[in-house]
């Protein structure tokens, strides 16, 4: 269907034109092709002059001409519909109806003509050929010769598909009994190559009806296809893997107005969000996202799109639709979409991992405060008793009368003694209770001299039961260290105790700090004369819940939170035993803190969440 001006544009209303004359729709309706020219330039003439003879009689409008369609080839074309004009009677518009009469109009001619007057068929790019109603084949195009050889005369069936009978397929007999067109598909023996073939009867010379077959080369079209098919094959694929791994897949785009429009999601993160797929269409990344993340998220999708390599994982903080928060770990990458730039995302919900991780680390911190209590009580009873048998002393020279005078500077001291004792056991219990508060996670610039002091402060009276000496050895000079410090804090003390705890027979406990030139990193190095530790056991020493310790003495968690802390302040943690020997803790520490890449938080995953399974 089709609305045509007086200069000859159209506008469409859907893309059949596109098969009819090979132009795209957008063509038409952006003006850039107009329909006379199109035309083939002898049937110009013929074309206006339909115009001109509608408006004489009733306004009904028919014509039949060819046009060139894009590939070059000529097609022919009946027009039927109604003028609208002017009160003047100047021509406005006609509605009307296009529709392609090619092969009709060959079926037309008659036997004599098509042999005779076809030469001009040699051009085209589809082959032509002629069957009389007894299988013979009477005209053939060059295209259709160059293609399978010259078997004009011959008998259909057998010099093209080597039978000796009609194909099965053959629609000559039903020719007699209707007059339609039909359309097949199959392959010619002679070629590789899949065609449509469009067959339709024609009165040949002597009265009788024939086949006039138009052979089209359907192969990249269907080859196309196949590609198409096997390409949203895999994407159900990967789409149907991704929804099973509850992994969101999602496109956002700069469109109809809105920054970074979410085009396309899948149902993974339809789950995620609460939102339908469709609901998502007509929203935007900040409609989701927390305010206190969107800036820096958008800036980051900002820089993305016009090309810059950025770190492209990290977690976000975001909302559901039911407005419960929740937090992903998002992954990005630049791609495109219907042909325009585009950034690709891929979000995990990590909500119930984050919460396990927190649950994870405050239990072995309240497990290390058990320990460190039973400890510290040890050491708080000396300066206790020491308190109480000053204050009795103190006492007893106040109770004499009169009161002795020669005694006050004894007094004095024993006031002193109280008040030195008193600080120290606030001190014992000030460590304690820094080490035991709650918090959350807080990021800032701390000494990583200061966060080892303190941890030694709190271990010293443990390790002095073992008669075990700690030495210190630390860099003159480092860096700060981005770092939560309780977080950290908990792995030195899980890394200081599983030291402690090897040299039950006492020995030397080292720590030293320096600056890796090499690697960038602030080195920590934790080194015990203990009972070291065998090849087998080495394989697992991080894995949650692996102890050797014997049943009660602990549940295996310390060293594998330990890596846990230390692998999401982006650093590394080796050791290096022998049996008998002892054994060296290294710890690695970037001195700025980066975002995690995706394969560390996998790594991390395991760390945290296999142990909040298994418990």
């Amino acid at each position: 269907y089709f609305k045509g001006y007086s200069d000859w544009s159209l506008d469409l209303y859907d893309r059949k034109i596109e098969d009819l004359t090979g132009y795209e729709l957008e063509e038409f309706l952006d003006r850039k092709v107009k329909w006379l020219d199109i035309v083939y330039e002898k049937d110009e003439e013929i074309a206006r002059e339909a115009v001109k003879q509608a408006l004489k009689r009733d306004k009904y409008y028919f014509a039949e001409y060819r046009i060139v369609k894009k590939s070059g080839d000529l097609a022919w074309i009946k027009i039927r519909g109604f003028i609208t004009t002017d009160s003047n009677g100047n021509f406005l518009s006609v509605r009307g109806v296009l529709n392609d009469v090619t092969l009709e109009k060959y079926g037309q001619l008659t036997f004599e003509s098509e042999t005779g007057g076809l030469a001009w068929t040699n051009s085209l790019k589809d082959g032509l050929y002629i069957i009389s109603k007894d299988h013979r084949i009477v005209f053939m195009n060059q295209t259709l010769i160059d293609l399978v050889g010259d078997h004009i005369g011959e008998i259909c069936y057998e010099s093209l598909f080597n039978r000796q009978t009609p194909c099965p397929w053959s629609v000559m007999d039903k020719f007699a009994e209707e007059d339609v067109c039909y359309l097949q598909e199959y392959n010619l023996p002679q070629s590789r190559k899949i065609f449509q073939v469009r067959s339709i009867p024609i009165k040949l010379e002597d009265g009788s009806i024939g086949k006039l077959g138009h052979l089209k080369d359907i192969t990249e079209t269907r080859k196309l296809e196949l590609e198409v098919e096997e390409f949203a094959g895999r994407q159900r694929a990967v789409d149907d893997a991704a929804n099973k791994a509850q992994l969101g897949i999602f496109i956002l785009q700069d469109h109809e107005g809105i920054e970074a429009r979410f085009r396309y999601a899948n149902d993974a993160f339809s789950t995620i969000t609460g939102y339908e797929s469709i609901e998502l269409l007509n929203k935007g990344w900040a409609d989701l996202v927390h305010p206190e993340n969107l800036q820096e998220t958008m800036e980051r999708y900002q820089l993305r799109q016009k090309g810059e390599t950025l770190d492209q994982a990290y977690e976000i903080e975001m909302f559901r639709k039911d407005g419960m928060p929740i937090t992903g770990h998002g992954s990005f990458a630049l791609s495109t979409h219907e042909g325009k730039v585009a950034t690709i995302g891929f979000l995990r919900d990590i909500t119930e991992r984050k919460k396990g991780e927190k649950a994870l680390w405050r239990s072995q911190r309240l497990a290390s405060i058990g320990r460190l209590a039973a400890e510290i009580a040890h050491e708080m009873n000396n300066p206790l008793t020491s308190v109480l048998t000053f204050c009795k002393l103190a006492n007893s020279i106040l109770q004499q009368e009169p009161f002795p005078e020669s005694r006050v500077s004894e007094l004095r001291d024993y006031i002193s003694y109280l008040n030195s004792e008193t600080e120290r056991c606030a001190n014992i219990s000030r460590n304690l209770l820094d080490f035991s508060r709650q918090s959350e996670i807080e990021i800032k610039e701390n000494d990583i001299h200061e966060i080892l002091d303190k941890t030694l402060t709190i271990l010293r009276h443990r390790a002095g039961l073992d008669e075990i000496k700690i030495h210190t050895d630390y860099a003159a000079e480092l860096p700060f260290l981005s770092c939560d410090f309780k977080r950290l804090q908990q792995a030195f003390v899980n890394v200081l105790w599983n030291a402690i705890e090897a040299m039950p027979q006492g020995g030397t406990l080292s720590v030293t700090t320096k600056f890796n030139q090499e690697m960038d990193r602030i080195e920590i190095q934790v080194t015990d004369t203990g009972l070291g530790i065998s090849e087998d056991d080495m394989e697992r020493i991080f894995e949650p819940f692996f102890t050797t310790k014997a049943d009660g003495k602990g549940v295996g968690l310390g060293l594998s939170v330990a890596y846990g802390i230390i692998r999401q302040h982006q650093g590394e943690l080796h050791i290096q035993s022998e049996v008998g020997e002892g054994t060296r803790f290294t710890i690695q520490l970037p001195p700025g803190l980066n975002t995690l890449s995706l394969e560390e938080q996998k790594e991390d995953e395991f760390v945290f969440t296999t142990a909040v399974h298994s418990k």
